[in-house]
């Protein structure tokens, strides 16, 4: 007998018609519709890539299901057998629990990359649960009486109106995982005690047991080896193109804090775990910070080093005074960073429109207060600088007044992006349209000509990548012929290569001079307008905490 279940989805899903019907018969695309007004029709971009998100979870849940039910006839049977044996409620009960808990977490992890998702508090009830997961139906029709709930959820807890500072579909999808982990965390108590309890065990004791690439123990996911990685673009040091002193910074300052001895409880090595860099917009800054989060997770794991990094985002930040100003963020820290049982890296972008609003005339005495104690984190009041820990932040200008740029900046850095005609050649040429390489017609010369006068320019790294997604535009221009439809791969491949446009060296420069004439400004002037907003944003935030929280408790007073 099998003593290994790997759940795996084939290309283009498992059953992801059935999928998409479970959500549509639960009521979910009218909720999503309800309150999302855009460009795309009853459902605009953002809240349609959640419900794809909700259906790639159905889809491993309907998976994990057909996979756990092989494995329950292949261990009744005692191995390889034709019989048919039918399942008892105990088993259909661990079926269900399985997909409940397969959705809740493909969903929480794939919406986790287009937000912050706070766990929620709280537990559902119980009552009527061991019957829903226990009754005979098809895994599909379970799904849809899942989501129902679900659906029933959202309105009690996202019923809007929205502000204009919040994004309908976001507060949806939010409190839809909120109300997916609550019922997971039901589903698990329920089952990992009881009739169910000794499958559970049996699946535990599994040699391997995976859901979509991730590994479990039971029905609770097992920490991936001792790593953990928080929010991390899929980059490595060999992507980054220029910053090399920064990227090199911050690759050294990494490693020695893996030196960092458990055993004496201190880093041999004392070390300023505050990596400061300051660059003008779309030069790097952020990319570079995410190839050294997993340039330190990929050293710490080769050495069997628990390691974690986490990035602190600008919505974790206002939520974090949202809910318990900035003392929660300070918890955080000392929880989360400090408290992790081994070593941790930290990336905090656009650290000076958080400290900006310390400034404004509108914010109270006791938020600047709030402000002011997350400081123990540059100067070593809040966490020991022991060199367990490091932290990079950066900002695109000093916005900040002087007592945080003395704190902060300890260690700065001057982060350019690419510099020299290589720089850019590499950009453009290898990163960006290596793919596309054949259809460039440019020689050696060319490419430094195009090199040299985009570092005359000073274009940024985003810069560039806006100006390749031109180019890329225009070598794909052209419509599929109807023989394309009738061709085999191999056929297609050739038709795409004759179709395609060829890019000479005057096109390339063609392309630069267009989107530098006037482009270049307005991209400016809309970093500043960001910056302007996500300040006043910001005090906004903790000035209306403040005044719900009076309110609250005058309401409170009278009752």
């Amino acid at each position: 007998m099998s003593n290994m279940l790997k759940v795996t989805i084939p290309r283009g899903g498992f059953l992801p018609s059935l999928a998409a019907r479970a959500i549509q018969d639960a009521g979910l695309v009218d909720a999503f519709s309800n309150h999302a007004a855009g460009d795309f029709g009853p459902l605009d971009a953002r809240a349609a890539r959640i419900l794809e998100m909700l259906r790639d979870g159905v889809d491993v849940a309907l998976a994990t299901h057909h996979a756990l039910t092989g494995l329950l006839h292949e261990q009744l049977a005692g191995g390889a057998s034709f019989e048919a044996l039918g399942l008892t409620e105990p088993h259909r009960q661990l079926l269900g629990a399985g997909m409940i808990v397969a959705l809740a977490d493909v969903f929480a992890r794939e919406l986790g990359t287009m937000m912050a998702l706070d766990p929620p508090e709280g537990q559902l009830d119980l009552d009527g649960l061991p019957g829903l997961l226990g009754i005979r139906q098809p895994p599909e029709q379970l799904m849809t009486r899942w989501l129902k709930l679900g659906a029933a959820y959202l309105r009690l807890k996202a019923t809007g109106p929205f502000d204009e500072e919040q994004d309908p579909a976001a507060e949806l999808g939010a409190a839809l995982s909120a109300f997916l982990q609550l019922g997971r965390r039901a589903v698990l108590m329920w089952v990992e005690q009881g009739a169910t309890r000794p499958m559970i065990r049996a699946l535990e004791a599994l040699e391997s047991f995976t859901i979509a690439g991730f590994p479990y123990e039971g029905l609770r996911i097992r920490p991936l080896g001792k790593e953990a990685s928080s929010g991390l673009l899929p980059v490595s040091p060999a992507d980054i193109v220029g910053n090399e002193e920064y990227l090199e910074a911050g690759l050294r300052l990494a490693r020695d804090v893996a030196g960092y001895d458990f055993e004496l409880g201190r880093n041999p090595k004392r070390i300023n775990p505050v990596l400061f860099g300051l660059g003008k917009p779309g030069c790097g800054k952020t990319v570079t910070a995410h190839a050294v989060g997993n340039a330190f997770l990929d050293f710490c794991k080769q050495r069997d080093i628990p390691a974690k990094f986490v990035v602190v985002q600008r919505t974790d930040w206002a939520s974090s005074y949202q809910n318990a100003s900035a003392l929660n963020l300070v918890k955080i820290f000392r929880e989360e960073i400090y408290g992790f049982e081994g070593v941790c890296g930290v990336y905090w972008p656009d650290i000076d429109t958080a400290f900006a609003s310390r400034e404004s005339g509108q914010l109270r005495s006791e938020e600047k207060q709030n402000l002011g104690a997350v400081f123990g984190i540059f100067d070593g009041t809040l966490l020991p600088k022991d060199g367990k820990w490091f932290l990079l932040c950066d900002a695109n200008t000093l916005h900040m007044d002087e007592a945080t740029v003395s704190r902060i900046a300890q260690n700065p850095m001057t982060v350019e992006g690419p510099s020299t005609p290589g720089h850019y050649e590499r950009l453009i040429r290898v990163l960006m349209l290596g793919d596309l390489e054949e259809f460039m017609t440019l020689d050696a010369r060319g490419w430094e000509r195009v090199g040299a006068r985009c570092v005359s320019l000073g274009l940024s790294g985003r810069n560039v990548e806006a100006i390749c997604g031109n180019i890329r535009a225009h070598i794909q221009d052209f419509e599929y012929p109807d023989a394309y439809f009738v061709a085999n791969a191999s056929e297609r491949e050739a038709l795409i290569r004759d179709l395609s446009k060829r890019v000479s060296e005057e096109d390339v420069l063609r392309f630069i001079e267009e989107w530098s004439s006037w482009k270049q400004e307005a991209s400016d002037r809309a970093e500043e307008d960001r910056f302007e907003r996500e300040v006043s944003t910001l005090v906004r935030r903790l000035n209306a905490t403040r005044l719900a929280t009076a309110l609250m408790g005058e309401k409170e007073g009278e009752v």
